[in-house]
């Protein structure tokens, strides 16, 4: 008898399973923007937030208050924290308030976040510029095989970017979903594995407000928060474990 892996590994026992998952004690870490932590819709989710700085002695991540001048790190944030209530969120500021920031920035963020030992990371972000593929794969890897998942928006425009392109990361593509919006698909035979919902979401945004996004950055958190939930109620999983049950939670089966 020939066996797939979704005839060995049940949906509906992995569905049951989640709706246990709240991502209570798992920790997921946003490089992002800032998020803004007193927001009404993070309800104190927030457990710290840094940002990555050059200081006297260096390149150093800076223990900053919650604040988010762009508004999309909070988006994000609201995002995994509306799915995954009791994750704790965690913030590294690697882009500044004119919405731009560094490779150097994001290295060394993605570096620090690694070394605390985050379960989950976030990255709604992502470059184009080839000199930081290298470090950027080093750095994926690591992550990779220390346990920890990493979840990464792919580009916009579907041009290749870092680090969306590697292997050993949860790369997202932005799709809506109107009925539920954790229902996700899972691409086979592409650097970008999965298709969430990124179109109008409505999330938070600076200065307490709401509003609607698009992109592949809010399509990101709604994979991150099914990591945590995953990992709430299974906290052994390995990152290979978690991409195997990915594929078998897919809505495109």
């Amino acid at each position: 008898m020939k066996y797939s892996i979704d005839s060995v590994i049940q949906k509906e026992h992995l569905e049951k399973a989640l709706t246990e998952g709240t991502g209570k004690g798992v920790q997921v870490a946003l490089l992002d923007t800032g998020v803004e932590t007193s927001h009404p819709a993070l309800e104190g989710s927030v457990k710290g937030c840094w940002e990555v700085k050059q200081t006297p002695t260096g390149t150093q991540c800076v223990e900053v208050p919650g604040a988010d001048p762009v508004g999309h790190g909070t988006a994000c944030a609201g995002i995994i924290h509306r799915h995954a209530p009791d994750a704790e969120i965690f913030s590294i500021r690697v882009i500044g308030g004119n919405a731009q920031g560094t490779g150097e920035q994001f290295v060394y963020g993605l570096h620090w976040a690694i070394e605390q030992g985050f379960k989950v990371l976030n990255l709604s972000l992502g470059t184009l510029q080839n000199r930081y593929q290298v470090p950027l794969l080093e750095l994926v890897d690591r992550a990779y095989y220390s346990g920890i998942c990493v979840v990464a928006a792919a580009h916009n425009r579907h041009q290749i970017s870092f680090p969306s392109q590697f292997a050993s990361l949860i790369a997202v593509d932005n799709q809506t979903f109107e009925s539920n919006p954790l229902a996700f698909n899972y691409l086979l035979n592409t650097p970008i594995e999965t298709e969430a919902h990124g179109v109008y979401v409505r999330a938070p945004s600076s200065g307490g407000q709401y509003k609607l996004w698009t992109g592949t950055s809010f399509a990101t958190p709604h994979i991150s928060a099914m990591v945590a939930r995953l990992l709430s109620v299974m906290p052994d999983l390995t990152p290979f474990e978690v991409k195997t049950l990915l594929r078998s939670l897919r809505d495109n089966r």
